[in-house]
C-alpha cells in the first residue's frame, strides 16, 4: 500500500496538479489570502476567508436571481420559486460565515482592521450586485403578475388557487428577510468589536448603518401584510366593544 501511495504521489509530482486540484484552481484559490510573514495577527486568514467566502455565495445568489428574473420575464414563478429558494438558503449559509467572526477578540479585531484601511464591506462587489439585482428581480415580478391579471393581495387572499404565485411571492419574502437579518447580523459584529459610537470601516457611523436596516429589498411583500391585516376578522371583543381585561382575560 504505502509503495502504490508514493507511486502516485511521484506521478503527480510529474504531471502536476491532479485533476480535481485543475477543476478547483486550488492552487490559485489557497493563494489568495495573505502568506503567514504578510498577516497582521493570525486570524487575519480568518478574516480574509470569511469575506472572500461572501463574495463567491453571493457570485452564485446573483446568478440565481438572474435565473428567477428570467422565469418570471417569462411569466413562470413554478420556475422562478426554485432559484429563489437556493438563493434564501445560500444567504442563510453567508450568516453563519459571519458567525466565525464573532470568535474574534476586540482587541484582535482591530489589529486586522487596521490592513482593512478605509476599506468597507459597503464596497463588496457581491452585496452590490445583490442590491443591483433586487430591482429588476421585483419588476419582473410585479410586472408577470400584471400580465395575469393579478393583484398581489389577490395571491394571498386566495392562495391555493394561486399557488405558483404564493410560493413565489414568499421566496422572495424569504431572501428579503435573509438579506435583512444578514445585514442586522453584520451591524451588530460591528458593534460588539467597534463599539456602539464608532465610525465603521469606511468611515460611516454607526447609527447610519443602523439606518439602513429599515430598508427592504420588496417593500410591497411586507406592506401587502398591512392590507391583509385591514381585512381579517376582528376578534368578537373587539367588534362587541367588549374589555377582555375587565371580563378577567389575559
Amino acid at each position: 500500500m504505502s509503495t502504490q501511495t508514493g507511486r502516485r504521489g511521484a506521478h503527480r509530482a510529474k504531471s502536476g496538479p491532479t485533476v480535481y486540484e485543475a477543476y478547483i484552481h486550488t492552487d490559485e484559490l489557497l493563494a489568495l489570502q495573505k502568506p503567514d510573514a504578510e498577516r497582521l495577527h493570525p486570524d487575519e486568514l480568518l478574516f480574509q476567508v470569511v469575506h472572500q467566502t461572501f463574495e463567491l455565495w453571493w457570485k452564485v445568489t446573483v446568478q440565481q436571481l438572474r435565473a428567477a428574473t428570467g422565469a418570471l420575464q417569462a411569466g413562470n414563478p413554478a420556475e422562478a420559486a426554485p432559484a429563489l429558494r437556493r438563493a434564501v438558503a445560500q444567504q442563510e449559509l453567508v450568516r453563519q460565515v459571519l458567525r466565525q467572526l464573532e470568535a474574534l477578540a476586540p482587541m484582535d479585531f482591530l489589529t486586522i482592521r487596521t490592513g482593512l484601511g478605509d476599506g468597507s464591506g459597503m464596497d463588496s462587489p457581491g452585496f452590490r450586485a445583490i442590491l443591483r439585482a433586487a430591482p429588476d428581480l421585483w419588476s419582473a415580478f410585479s410586472q408577470a403578475l400584471f400580465q395575469a391579471g393579478l393583484p398581489l393581495v389577490e395571491v394571498y387572499l386566495h392562495r391555493r388557487e394561486h399557488l405558483a404565485w404564493y410560493e413565489c411571492a414568499e421566496a422572495l419574502l424569504d431572501f428579503d428577510e435573509q438579506f435583512h437579518l444578514f445585514r442586522a447580523a453584520h451591524l451588530k459584529l460591528a458593534e460588539r468589536n467597534l463599539g456602539m459610537r464608532a465610525m465603521g470601516t469606511g468611515g460611516t457611523p454607526m447609527d447610519l448603518l443602523a439606518r439602513t436596516l429599515r430598508d427592504l429589498l420588496f417593500p410591497e411583500l411586507w406592506d401587502v401584510r398591512d392590507e391583509l391585516l385591514a381585512r381579517a376578522p376582528r376578534p368578537a371583543s373587539v367588534v362587541d366593544g367588549a374589555d377582555p381585561l375587565a371580563a378577567g382575560g389575559h
